[in-house]
């Protein structure tokens, strides 16, 4: 959605709660710990680990939990790299987007790690992979806006707040 902060929903539409979702920055060796998923219609595309924050569970508790279940790890919490505003499209007849306030976390994997699913992966996930800090213009990274804010994190020059994606 280019002009969220204007977004007018329809009349009679429902709007969802705003929604938590947590991310799991992980950088290593100029490379970026990333969920290789696969639209409906086929598309690749790539996410940070995290998602939806549960009733009751701290932020903490979620980036934990959350990368158990996606890569199969357990990460240690660095501290919180950025606070963004992102708008998700949902497939909907009445409601077109849900709005989401991103943390995203900087966090570490054991030396040892190698990628791999969690038990509980992401729907449309079908694996974990290293992809370069060069290559994140080159992919579909969601939600959009994020491979600057990855790439700005990995030199230590970027906002804690850092807008709208």
């Amino acid at each position: 959605m280019k002009n969220a902060a204007q977004y007018q929903p329809p009349v009679g539409s429902i709007v969802p709660p705003i929604r938590n979702a947590v991310r799991a920055l992980i950088v290593r060796k100029n490379q970026v710990l990333l969920l290789r998923k696969r639209s409906g219609n086929g598309v690749q595309r790539y996410a940070l680990p995290g998602g939806g924050q549960d009733r009751g569970e701290t932020l903490h508790e979620c980036v934990l939990r959350e990368c158990r279940e996606e890569i199969a790890a357990k990460v240690d919490i660095l501290g919180l790299a950025h606070v963004a505003n992102a708008f998700k499209p949902l497939d909907a007849k009445l409601v077109s987007y849900r709005q989401q306030v991103e943390f995203i976390f900087f966090c570490r994997l054991p030396k040892n790690y190698k990628p791999r699913q969690g038990k509980k992966p992401d729907k449309n996930q079908t694996g974990v992979e290293w992809v370069s800090l060069d290559r994140l213009n080159k992919i579909d990274l969601r939600p959009q806006g994020i491979g600057s804010l990855v790439r700005r994190a990995a030199s230590g020059k970027a906002p804690t707040y850092a807008g709208t994606l």
